[in-house]
């Protein structure tokens, strides 16, 4: 029996939906079916029955259920536990990380990494939270470090340090003498905006959401693929925008912006740091995670 077909079985009695497993595994519906009629027929009786638009598991469909279970999360450790090998012979550590954690949280941590363990490798991918979720969730990185938390059981997610988003405009904006601002003056300029997928942009938009500001009420001039290119149009007189106070601590001392805090609002998040439930115990992602 195929480990995809019982990961197949898993996924539908999880999912209660032929085309949720299809759209996941990016097969065709009558694909699922297939492999599913497959199975029955290897056990030569019905695994499930209909009833009332649920997939009830029939007596010997909960045997085939949780032991595809066990068999599933056997392989993925022995997955593990080769690629650790693997990765021990060549003392290798990836971490995928978002923009501000990148720029501003990992150097410290990897001096301090690098101090205890010299001969470890570390290779680092920066993209967004959205893509870096996606990578580790794919096992292509060990660990991420990213500015929302996955909702996925399966990691586990630490809380490392917490952020606060701030309004910066040029340094001769008519408010750049201003220490806070309300809505209204908001809603009269021209907003730049980092890009979909972005955890600043998805902690700027719930958090103006919960102040009862319509995003659509915003006169957004642009979306912007980094904190960087963020300061330079803004420095650019391009508009203003919201941007991590790690970044922003930077960008005002060098003279190139100014800050501002909106009036009432108070924009925070925190950055995490998540890897795979069952990877707890591997020797580089402890001594990481200690350092965090």
């Amino acid at each position: 029996m195929k480990l995809k077909t019982l990961k197949m079985f898993v996924k539908l009695i999880q999912y209660n939906s032929f085309s949720k497993v299809a759209e996941d595994l990016e097969l065709t519906q009558p694909a699922v079916s297939m492999q599913i009629r497959s199975l029955e027929n290897k056990f030569q009786t019905e695994l499930f029955t209909r009833q009332n638009n649920q997939l009830e598991l029939t007596p010997a469909g909960r045997i085939v259920y949780h032991q595809a279970q066990q068999i599933l999360v056997k392989w993925e450790n022995a997955e593990i536990q080769v690629e650790q090998i693997k990765k021990e012979n060549y003392n290798q550590l990836t971490i995928g990380a978002s923009t501000i954690p990148s720029e501003y949280l990992l150097p410290d941590l990897l001096a301090k990494f690098y101090d205890k363990l010299p001969e470890v490798e570390v290779d680092m991918k920066v993209k967004d939270s959205k893509d870096i979720i996606e990578l580790l969730e794919n096992r292509e990185i060990d660990l991420a470090i990213i500015g929302y938390q996955p909702k996925d059981p399966k990691f586990k997610t630490i809380s490392i340090v917490q952020d606060e988003l701030v309004l910066i405009v040029p340094p001769k904006h008519k408010l750049a003498e201003e220490t806070k601002i309300n809505t209204q003056q908001l809603i009269q300029e021209k907003i730049l905006i980092r890009e979909e997928g972005s955890g600043t942009r998805k902690t700027m938009l719930k958090a103006l959401k919960k102040a009862k500001i319509n995003p659509e009420t915003l006169n957004i001039r642009a979306c912007l693929g980094s904190n960087e290119a963020i300061i330079s149009a803004v420095e650019s007189n391009l508009g203003i925008s919201f941007i991590s106070n790690l970044a922003a601590k930077k960008a005002e001392a060098n003279g190139r912006v100014k800050t501002i805090k909106l009036e009432n609002i108070e924009i925070t998040r925190k950055f995490y740091l998540a890897y795979h439930n069952n990877r707890a115990e591997d020797l580089l992602i402890k001594e990481f995670r200690d350092l965090c």
